[in-house]
């Protein structure tokens, strides 16, 4: 419902009257949720507002604010939470728990499937309770608002197969930006016998994914999966072995950002990445032989420590692109650095050169194919929607599964496939009418041509984000200067996760030659890196080795300097 942008048609402050209606409502469609509770959700003071939006496909929908955070959208009279309200009181409604894989399927708008369903024990008729077709549910951090498909009986009934739950918004959508864009919490685990799943099933799927979020390479998202068996007694007792660890973590966390953006971070260096801060500038002050893991914090994930940290005055961020954070500000005079005293750290400690990125981690980016509106009288009975993502393989085997199962493939040529009705007006132009016959692999390159591109792009630590079109290239070109002089400019650095200042540092020092980053010439394009001289040769080893950046989002590498051949 939220996964394109919507557009907003009226903000108003919600006056006392209307703001104890609202409470009630809450109420009277949720009765988990006490009068105390709605009164701390939707306070008589404070800023709440209420904004009327219409969103892509023309439904006028109500989103009630608080402090500028939706807290529930109402749409058909009926209210609906959303995930900042789930995070606050998680067991309001039923719960589903599915699998890692699942979820980026999910981010891409489809409808969660009973197979993806976690189910301890033998299924039986009454595993989900007194669930009904049409409750509303959510799917565990939670991080999915649905509606349930079926009943929990006809879920049974039905042998675990075909469509379980719809999505109907989900952390990272546009009604979550709309928001101050914070992740979930860290929520503990709390017996309710009337979720729709099983107690021990959601305290694994919530380890695993704080695990999976907080992991930026493949084997340690693997061991997330694995971690779906552990049972509750391993689980409790590393809980309590970690209550101390935790706490001395908190404790050097906040020193090490104190002593950071009092003495480190300069006006210059801002806005600054918040993967370059945490190494370059917060590193440098850890103690020897230790080392800064936010996992064995509280906070778990650093942006959950940065949004604290600006929730308390130290800085404000901003998002530069989808995923990728910045610290924007910095108030030096806040009370609490008043009497700080800052260690002396060593100048080479302090690595300007880009060393620190030493462990940079690329963002995954994994191509997909967007199911068009031409598409659905195709792809409909399979369970698929407009907007939902297929990767090539995917695709093929839902074109495979059509055909046979509509006896479409000849007889006497395997490669052909004949085409009906459907297919025809899909694929073939007006001059190919009496056409009945195309290849697979024909086939299959046409219907590919009527779906829309896009990419599915993971930072580390975050959620996937869905783009829609092909994804920009790191740009590098060479320009003149006056009558002799070049400059090498890279563009894009800051969509994959790259500081353009310290990508400059690194330049200059490598290779001896003026580099600074500069404001884009471009609208919201963020910071440029302009090389004097012609730089590509050593940018591109810096860009294909260094960051493993994959050679086919790098543009431009061609222009590099050529070799004098000799005589």
């Amino acid at each position: 419902m939220f996964l394109k942008p919507f557009r907003v048609k009226t903000q108003t402050t919600l006056k006392g009257s209307d703001r104890k209606k609202l409470r009630s409502d809450v109420e009277q469609q949720f009765p988990s949720l006490t009068s105390a509770k709605t009164a701390d959700l939707i306070p008589n003071k404070g800023d709440v507002t209420l904004v009327k939006i219409v969103t892509h496909s023309d439904d006028n929908v109500l989103v009630y604010c608080v402090q500028k955070n939706p807290v529930f959208f109402e749409l058909f009279k009926s209210l609906y939470p959303t995930v900042y309200t789930l995070w606050k009181f998680p067991d309001m409604l039923p719960v589903f728990t599915t699998y890692r894989e699942v979820f980026p399927r999910l981010v891409g708008g489809a409808d969660l499937m009973l197979p993806g369903v976690i189910v301890k024990g033998e299924p039986h008729p009454k595993m989900f309770g007194a669930l009904q077709k049409g409750d509303l549910c959510v799917i565990r951090a939670p991080v999915v608002l649905g509606q349930t498909l079926l009943s929990g009986e006809d879920m049974y009934a039905s042998a675990m197969k075909g469509k379980g739950v719809k999505t109907l918004h989900i952390l990272g959508d546009q009604l979550w930006e709309f928001g101050d864009k914070s992740q979930p919490p860290v929520i503990p685990d709390e017996p309710d016998t009337d979720s729709a799943a099983e107690e021990d099933d959601e305290n694994e799927i919530e380890k695993t994914m704080e695990n999976q979020e907080a992991s930026a390479s493949v084997d340690e998202a693997s061991e997330g999966v694995e971690q779906l068996t552990v049972d509750d007694a391993t689980t409790e007792s590393k809980d309590t072995a970690s209550v101390n660890t935790d706490d001395d973590m908190d404790g050097l966390l906040q020193h090490c950002f104190k002593c950071a953006i009092k003495s480190r971070v300069k006006k210059t260096d801002l806005p600054l990445l918040t993967s370059t801060f945490l190494k370059v500038h917060m590193q440098p002050f850890c103690p020897a032989g230790h080392h800064l893991d936010v996992k064995k914090s509280s906070y778990k994930k650093f942006s959950r420590f940065l949004q604290q940290m600006q929730s308390e005055g130290f800085i404000k961020l901003k998002e530069v692109s989808k995923g990728v954070d910045a610290i924007s500000e910095v108030d030096r005079t806040h009370a609490d650095l008043r009497g700080l005293v800052v260690p002396d750290v060593p100048e080479e400690e302090n690595p300007g050169d880009g060393a620190a990125q030493e462990e940079f981690e690329p963002p995954e980016i994994s191509e997909v194919l967007c199911v068009t509106a031409a598409l659905l009288p195709l792809l409909s009975a399979q369970g698929l929607h407009k907007g939902d993502t297929l990767t090539p393989a995917d695709l093929r085997q839902h074109i495979t599964q059509y055909v046979k199962t509509n006896n479409l493939q000849a007889t006497e040529n395997k490669s052909l496939v004949q085409l009906d009705p459907i297919l025809a007006h899909l694929v073939l132009t007006k001059s190919e009418g009496d056409q009945s016959h195309l290849t697979w692999n024909d086939l299959f390159a046409r219907i590919v041509d009527k779906m829309q591109p896009g990419c599915l792009i993971k930072f580390p630590g975050k959620p996937a984000v869905l783009k829609k079109g092909k994804v920009d290239p790191i740009k590098v070109d060479v320009q003149q200067r006056g009558s002799k002089k070049k400059v090498t400019i890279v563009e894009n650095l800051e969509a994959y996760g790259v500081d353009p200042k310290v990508f400059a540092q690194t330049v200059q020092r490598a290779v001896a030659c003026s580099a600074s980053a500069v404001s884009s010439e471009q609208k919201n394009r963020g910071l440029e890196v302009v090389v004097q001289g012609n730089q590509i040769t050593f940018i591109a080893g810096l860009l294909l080795d260094k960051y493993k950046i994959p050679r086919k989002y790098v543009q431009g590498l061609e222009k590099g300097p050529k070799s004098k051949n000799r005589r």
